[in-house]
């Protein structure tokens, strides 16, 4: 007791030798720093600042602080003072520590070519999609949602497309581990930066998984500093962006009476809505009854979104800590989509001592968005008069009597539920070895993902309905199970001799991943009651499945940093890839890198003469990056054994196994490989109110993995093989500026433009074209070939040339000039791919006041012309779109064919597309800290903004300008009002 008693005095003696300090830690404009080291020297003593730049410590008064922040110079202050605000010189932009393949690099000692991603940009956007966020931020970085529900994956590119058949889809690198989940499953909260590689220099550490681009993504880790509380909200309204504006009543009859006139010849009474033959019998009783409905009222709603976090993080020097819980329930804007996500996060950092650092991270996440949707191109379509429910208030299966155009809301009553799981898990040791310089790093990480999708269509539902005696209900159950590990070890050496600057690392890295599938339906279920619980009681049609597949990789990396007198610098990088998808004979290929940079600024005849310039660099990089996302086991004979064979008239059915046409393997199966070649230019000006990057690149993709056709002679007819090549090329620009920099006002501006152009060089080595796949040489790689519609025939025009014309048909082009149309004259309409975008982002801030707007554009694409196809929308019998300029003949300068066109040659419509869209607009105030201090809060923020606002475009009859189906999931429009709270 003595002991204790004595030491409680001795510790009460040293806390009252301590004294409270605080301060505000600044830049030279007086622009405050957040997350600034303040540590006590020679002690384990230390804060960080906050959001306001304000800290709080407390220390001896003989006691010196230590201030520190990345990309500014430290400053050493006695604490003598309770009060200690300091200004920090440096320049954050160049020194800022970005992350980049298994390391880290200041901005300008960097080689390739990449873009960095902050908070900042992240948080721009206030929806919960994280790369919702990103659309349009980076140069070369194309992110398209062609499904816009809730919870669905986008479409990534980086640099265009390589690959005809292999995946085009670019890597995604989470806290250091490959991650091959879904992008929807992350909470965009978590994340604290986004880097994106780009240049064959910058992704030729990743080797065969690089060859589309790397994307680095950071989850946010615990600071020095004690515990601090954060909680984000989010309450949101959401409705489409637009709808199809489709004809209504009147109108609508005035259609259906031009298709009878022009298509089927009628006259007189055959026009009468009700004594004719124009509208089917139910709408005739509705007409008369003056009964209508508007289809998309059914189909499209307003939608609530609530999204809630809470993260608690803090740290001492040795320790550090980070851990969130979120929750998300989003209502899509079509009837029954949903999304319901569970985030848990924790990140721990433990230093030990001076040579051992480790660090854990887990993320889990639960999603559920089950929910039978209607079907909106049968809503979009539907007559006015059609018949919604019956006398009983169910669904009418066909409610204009057309069996292609049913009731889009007939299976919504069906019960369906979607679960997904993802648990990843991440960890690493940092090992600073004996010798100077040298250190080393074991990476580990561990995904498991489970999912579940259980429907069942009950009699309520049209699938699942009674019929012809059959007892009616239909059930679907399936579940899989994916799991991954990687485990990579680094060794790293720097050394500084002089001028001269080298870091060289090696890596050995293995890789494996393997997913199991089952699957089981059947009909005909004694009560609805059971849903999909009890399979084995299906009375017919039972059919079970399941799968397996086993994929692994296996690498070794050297890579050298070089610099000297930090103006010429230097990257080689060396990656040899094992990959099993691959044949015996080449299951290993080796994929070089290499990048030159040169800071010309600081050569003394630019540094001396031209002071507007603060940092200029150029850059040159070309290297190899392999492509092996293809499906497993296409190297490998395969036996197929889908079908049974029965022999005798009472016989048992036996399972046989055949080698399909597809089935036989190719032993010299290899890598597709990419070279690229990049140009670069950094540059900063006017002590960094204008800054910006320039890149140009071609890549040159060689031994695309395709499907040969084979004479059937061999016994199939198609195989897997390494033929053909493409080249893509473009020029990137990004621009950043600083408008307004005062101390109560700032104005910054952030342009991106990105053009890309790609093309086949060959097929198959003999010259010609693919046509069954649209494959053409010396044309895009995605484009529309088909007849060229160059206008309408008229009434008194010869157009015997085009057989099947007549007046008001779609006027064909003769592409070869011989006088008659026939499939030689379809020709290669245009590309798929936009000919370039660009987005323009302003961020304004007035003392406590903030807002934010950015605009993305999309220019030059060739999309399929529904509104114009107006045999294939209609079917001559169902609606059609508002105020359409269609041909008849009192409108014989009409932009649509007539009503009664028949389209014997088949072919479609086609348009170049141009689309802007005002992606965000945000307004913001941060509640001043001498109120939120009287709260007991460290920060107040809150704001509204609204996604999605509008889109401008030549064309309107759409849902999602991402898709070039008309009837696609609607982008929403979405109200979103935020609160955070720091305690």
């Amino acid at each position: 007791m003595a002991v204790v008693l004595l030491l409680f005095a001795v510790n009460m003696g040293y806390a009252q030798d301590l004294i409270s300090i605080k301060g505000k830690v600044t830049d030279n404009k007086g622009e405050v720093l957040v997350g600034v080291s303040v540590k006590v020297k020679g002690s384990n003593t230390g804060t960080s600042t906050d959001k306001n730049g304000d800290y709080t410590l407390q220390a001896a008064p003989a006691a010196i602080l230590v201030f520190s922040y990345v990309g500014f110079d430290s400053q050493e202050i006695k604490a003598d003072s309770k009060t200690i605000n300091v200004k920090l010189s440096g320049d954050k932009q160049l020194d800022e520590v970005v992350v980049v393949g298994y390391g880290t690099a200041k901005k300008k000692d960097l080689t390739g070519g990449l873009a960095v991603v902050g908070k900042e940009q992240i948080n721009m956007v206030s929806t919960p999609n994280l790369m919702d966020r990103l659309v349009g931020q980076v140069a070369g970085f194309s992110i398209t949602s062609g499904n816009a529900a809730p919870g669905a994956n986008q479409t990534l590119l980086i640099r265009g497309e390589n690959s005809l058949s292999a995946s085009n889809n670019p890597l995604i690198i989470l806290d250091g581990i490959p991650y091959s989940g879904s992008l929807a499953d992350l909470d965009p909260n978590n994340i604290e930066n986004l880097t994106v590689l780009k240049d064959a220099s910058a992704v030729a550490i990743y080797g065969s998984r690089g060859s589309n681009g790397v994307i680095l993504i950071q989850t946010k880790r615990g600071q020095l500093g004690k515990a601090s509380v954060s909680y984000r909200g989010q309450l949101g309204m959401a409705e489409p962006m637009q709808r199809i504006d489709v004809m209504g009543p009147n109108e609508y009859i005035r259609f259906q009476q031009d298709i009878g006139r022009l298509r089927q010849g009628y006259t007189g009474y055959l026009l009468d809505p009700i004594a004719g033959d124009i509208i089917s019998v139910t709408e005739r009783g509705n007409y008369q009854q003056g009964i209508t409905h508007d289809w998309q009222d059914y189909i499209f709603r307003k939608a609530m979104t609530m999204d809630h976090q809470l993260s608690i993080s803090g740290g001492t020097e040795s320790t550090k800590y980070i851990a969130s819980l979120s929750a998300l329930d989003q209502d899509g804007v079509v009837y029954n989509s949903t999304l319901s996500r569970l985030n848990m996060t924790a990140n721990l950092d433990q230093t030990f001592n001076k040579w051992l650092t480790i660090g854990v991270g887990m993320q889990f996440t639960q999603r559920s968005d089950g929910g039978i949707q209607p079907n909106i191109e049968h809503a979009i379509k539907q007559s006015p008069y059609g018949s919604y429910r019956d006398a009983a208030g169910n669904y009418v299966p066909e409610p204009m009597e057309y069996s292609l155009i049913a009731n889009p809301m007939r299976n919504v009553n069906a019960i369906q539920d979607r679960l997904n799981r993802n648990f990843f898990l991440s960890g690493y040791a940092d090992i600073v070895l004996p010798v100077k310089g040298l250190s080393a790093r074991s990476n580990f990480g561990y995904n498991y993902r489970s999912g579940f999708n259980g429907t069942y269509y009950g009699r309520n539902t049209f699938d699942g309905r009674e019929q012809a005696g059959l007892v009616g209900g239909r059930a679907s159950v399936s579940n899989s199970h994916y799991h991954d590990y990687t485990w990579e070890n680094l060794l790293k050496y720097e050394k500084q001799i002089g001028d001269h600057k080298f870091d060289v690392t090696g890596l050995f890295s293995m890789q494996a991943d393997r997913l199991v599938n089952s699957n089981q339906s059947g009909e005909g279920f004694v009560t609805d009651d059971t849903e999909y619980f009890m399979m084995g009681t299906a009375a017919r049609n039972i059919v079970i499945g399941s799968s397996k597949e086993d994929k692994a990789l296996l690498s070794y990396m050297g890579r050298l940093n070089y610099a000297y007198k930090g103006k010429y610098l230097l990257t080689f990088t060396g990656r040899s890839d094992g990959a099993s998808v691959f044949a015996r004979n080449n299951k290993y290929a080796f994929f070089p890198g290499g990048a030159l940079a040169w800071n010309i600024g600081e050569e003394d005849f630019l540094k001396d003469n031209i002071k507007w310039l603060d940092f200029l660099k150029l850059r040159v990089s070309y290297g190899a990056n392999g492509n092996q996302a293809i499906i497993p086991y296409q190297s490998l004979d395969r036996l197929y054994s889908n079908v049974k064979y029965i022999w005798g008239d009472n016989g048992v059915p036996v399972n046989t196994a055949y080698l399909a046409g597809d089935g036989i393997g190719n032993p010299n199966l290899k890598w597709e490989t990419t070279y690229s070649t990049n140009l670069g230019l950094d540059f900063q000006l006017l002590k960094n109110r204008i800054a910006g990057t320039i890149d140009g690149y071609v890549s040159n993709t060689k031994d695309l993995l395709m499907t040969r056709t084979v004479p059937i002679m061999n016994g199939y007819s198609r195989i897997y093989d390494n033929i053909g090549s493409t080249r893509n090329k473009g020029i990137e620009v990004t621009l950043n500026t600083k408008n307004i920099d005062e101390k109560d006002f700032k104005w910054s501006s952030t342009a991106v433009f990105s053009l890309n152009r790609d093309k086949i060089v060959e097929l198959r080595g003999d010259g010609k074209d693919d046509i069954n796949n649209n494959w053409f040489i010396g044309k895009p790689l995605r484009v529309f070939y088909d007849f060229n519609m160059i206008g309408i025939w008229q009434s008194g025009e010869n157009y015997s040339m085009q057989p099947g014309a007549a007046a008001g048909a779609a006027r064909l082009e003769d592409v070869n000039g011989d006088g008659i149309i026939n499939t030689s004259d379809r020709k290669v309409i245009g590309s798929k791919n936009p000919r370039y975008t660009a987005s323009l982002a302003n961020r304004l801030s007035y003392k406590n006041f903030y807002a934010s707007a950015l605009v993305t554009g999309v220019f030059g694409v060739w999309r399929d012309d529904h509104m114009a196809n107006l045999g294939s929308w209609t079917f001559g019998i169902t609606n059609y779109v508002h105020g359409a300029n269609y041909w008849t003949p009192e409108n014989p300068n009409a932009t649509i064919v007539s009503p009664g066109y028949l389209n014997t040659q088949g072919h479609g419509f086609y348009k170049k597309v141009n689309y802007v869209q005002v992606r965000n607009i945000t307004l913001g105030y941060r509640v001043p800290q001498n109120i939120t201090g009287k709260l007991g809060l460290s920060g107040i923020d809150v704001n509204a903004s609204v996604n999605n606002l509008h889109t401008f475009s030549n064309i309107r009859q759409v849902l999602n300008y991402d898709n070039s189906w008309m009837a696609s999931f609607p982008t929403a429009r979405s109200y979103m009002f935020g609160l955070n709270v720091n305690f």
